[in-house]
């Protein structure tokens, strides 16, 4: 390596090290790091299955795809005792929108 090269190359390392060792943002364990600033179509219309033992439908939603609002339909999730499913929704903060996901929470 050519010195002239050389100073400005470890720079660059060492900021991309350092840029490593920086806290993630902390998130609610069912939020989504995705920041949307218009609001998500109505809720996903869908018709949902007739219960099953054990089983707990999870409703369909919008996921943001980059570009745009895609649908992403339900599914089944197995019963956890002592837990409750929170199905997954946008939440507006300030004119942003943010998506928390689905998940069982200890009742």
């Amino acid at each position: 390596m050519r010195p002239a090269f050389a100073m400005p190359t470890l720079a660059l390392a060492a900021a991309l090290a350092l840029s490593a060792c920086a806290p993630a943002p902390r998130l609610a364990r069912n939020e989504t790091l995705v920041v949307v600033t218009h609001e998500p179509p109505p809720v996903v219309e869908e018709v949902e299955p007739a219960g099953r033992p054990g089983w707990v439908w999870a409703h369909g939603y919008w996921r943001w795809n980059g570009h745009d609002y895609e649908s992403v339909g339900g599914h089944w999730e197995r019963d956890r005792p002592g837990y409750h499913y929170v199905h997954p929704f946008w939440e507006n903060r300030k004119g942003k929108w943010v998506l928390h996901a689905g998940v069982w929470v200890k009742n």
